[in-house]
């Protein structure tokens, strides 16, 4: 290779100033979840509706990617880039002053054209902004610059919706590209954006569109309607089809909007893979861990969302650092090396307790984020160093929605196999709960109410947090037992004797003290049922962190894909910083 000039290549300051637009995408992507019970409260909207903040985001992105990918080549890399900013900071503002939730959908919808802009554009100006040997580096510090928004994106969004309002999530991007605008201008003068003739392959952007939109929201309803439902196989069918008719189409057309030999590069598949496994992974264990702490360890959702930082938080240290190491070793080894402690950090996770010290968990989430960060920037960096100039912004939006569909696969993914599990432990609970209230000193119309309450939930009782309702004795209840009382005391007192105020007063602390005793009982019971509803939670988690060991071990299959990147020790550049 021969050596580069300062001038054909942005830097490393190139690499920071796109490395922020990338870092508000992924805030706005982890801060909303924290946010959502507050946002359901205000609009007075269940978690159907609700869904919807989230799903316009993630199905919206996953329709653009590949396509934006492609406009990045006719309209220019830089200019798409700085749009989508600008367009990011103003969706931000409208979800800010949302007045209802349905313009709230539409502006997150907004947010996702402009994510889509922003991410494989963001992607490629790295890769550009260096000469070939500094790839490592430069992908490291856009990986770890995602990571950090990641890692601090639930502690944010805890602090902002418990001590501010909700609405500034949103209205803080705004402020921020406000003050850095100028600067990404700066950084770009001069550039020469890198631009093709309009030659958009219309059709196959409708097709792409479809089958990526209904294998999407599949993935998102499974859950809901039932993986069985007619609903969802009539949407994995829609996706099959239109994503046959895109192949077809795509193999006879002059400019393909996806050029199908990009998969013949094994390195670039390989690192597409694992790029898809990170994303599976990572959204799978975050969607777990938040129940986790505050259902089983009884933590508010503030201190939850502070515990999970070590997860992303190591994430943001390994990264700058395995990109030097790729740098002079190649990609095998390091990836290798990212499968191996996301392995480990699944073995613990098997024997998770609702008694594990938090000591173990961190400890666990460290070595999962080691692991989760290696292979984001192993994976990120063999998928741009590898593919040619030609393929650039074709293999960024493959990336990218690889990663967008991992994530939403990972979420129902672990949600099911939890879910699966639970509703079978339903069964188990309720009739545990039954036998207890059966075999319980209690009178029979108390023991009668309990489970009946009970027995509505047999099949449905983790639905909603598994939260177990506060029994109580009912008034009707309590002025029953009175009477019954009293009648024992008159049956035992001479006939024609009545009730005096001394013995009034002796009825009614005996009865308060066996209402006591009962309440005693009942909470006991509750006491009881609780410790046994966190153990079948956490005993369903595993079962799902069984089913990300699986994945790990099966996915790490495409190591065989890469080989060790050659590297000329004699080569040497400049970087503009």
């Amino acid at each position: 290779m021969n050596n580069t000039t300062i001038s054909e290549y942005g830097g490393l300051k190139q690499v920071f100033a796109v490395s922020l637009g990338l870092f508000l995408v992924f805030l706005d992507s982890t801060v909303v979840n924290i946010a959502l019970p507050t946002i359901m409260n205000d609009f007075k909207i269940d978690l159907n509706v609700a869904s919807w903040i989230i799903n316009s985001f993630v199905l919206t992105l996953a329709i653009l990617l590949i396509t934006v990918g492609k406009l990045a080549d006719i309209f220019g890399r830089i200019r798409l880039f700085l749009v989508g900013v600008l367009i990011f900071a103003i969706s931000s503002f409208l979800c800010g002053v949302a007045p209802s939730v349905e313009v709230l959908i539409a502006s997150r919808v907004l947010q996702g054209i402009a994510g889509a802009m922003i991410i494989p554009t963001s992607m490629m100006l790295v890769r550009t902004a260096v000469p070939q040997e500094k790839t490592g580096l430069a992908m490291g510090i856009w990986g770890a610059i995602g990571a950090l928004a990641v890692a601090i994106g639930p502690s944010i969004g805890g602090v902002v919706t418990e001590y501010i309002d909700w609405r500034w999530i949103f209205y803080i991007n705004v402020p921020i590209i406000i003050v850095s605008f100028p600067f990404l201008l700066w950084v770009f003068k001069g550039r020469k954006d890198v631009k093709a003739p309009l030659k958009l392959d219309i059709w196959g952007v409708l097709f792409i569109s479809v089958a990526l939109y209904f294998f999407t929201y599949a993935i998102l309803q499974g859950e809901k309607l039932g993986w069985n439902s007619t609903i969802i196989y009539g949407y994995f069918c829609i996706s099959l089809i239109a994503g046959l008719l895109f192949f077809i189409i795509e193999s006879q057309v002059k400019f393909p909007l996806v050029d199908f030999s990009i998969f013949k590069n094994k390195e670039y598949l390989g690192g597409v893979i694992s790029n898809f496994f990170g994303g599976l992974i990572m959204m799978g264990i975050l969607i777990l861990l938040p129940i986790y702490f505050t259902q089983v360890k009884g933590y508010s959702t503030l201190q939850a969302s502070f515990l999970i930082t070590p997860l992303s938080a190591v994430m943001l240290v390994v990264a700058p650092i395995i990109g030097r190491v790729m740098d002079k070793i190649g990609y095998q080894i390091p990836m290798f090396f990212g499968y191996l402690f996301t392995i480990a950090s699944f073995i613990p996770l098997l024997k998770l307790s609702a008694n594990t010290e938090i000591s173990t968990l961190i400890l666990i989430m460290s070595l999962l984020g080691t692991g989760l960060g290696i292979l984001m920037v192993t994976s990120v960096t063999v998928c741009t160093a590898t593919v040619s100039d030609e393929h650039m912004s074709l293999g960024s939006g493959i990336f990218a929605t690889a990663r967008n569909m991992g994530g939403a696969l990972g979420v129902s993914i672990f949600v099911s196999i939890t879910m699966s599990f639970l509703n079978q432990f339903s069964v188990e609970i309720v009739d545990d709960g039954i036998s207890q209230f059966e075999k319980a000193s209690l009178p029979t119309e108390v023991r009668a109410a309990a489970i009946e309450k009970l027995e509505v939930r047999r099949e449905s009782f983790f639905e909603g947090g598994g939260e177990l309702e506060r029994f109580e004795i009912s008034k009707e209840i309590y002025e029953r037992v009175t009477l019954l009382q009293k009648q024992e005391v008159l049956k035992q007192l001479p006939p024609g004797a009545s009730i005096t105020p001394a013995i009034e007063e002796q009825i009614r602390l005996k009865i308060n003290t066996e209402m006591t005793a009962f309440e005693n009982e009942i909470n006991d019971i509750q006491n009881d049922l609780r410790k046994d509803a966190n153990f079948y939670v956490v005993k369903a988690m595993s079962k799902a962190f069984f089913s990300g060991l699986i994945l790990a071990c099966l996915f790490s299959l495409s190591l065989l894909l890469l080989r060790k990147r050659e590297t000329n020790a004699n080569h040497t550049s400049v970087v503009s910083e």
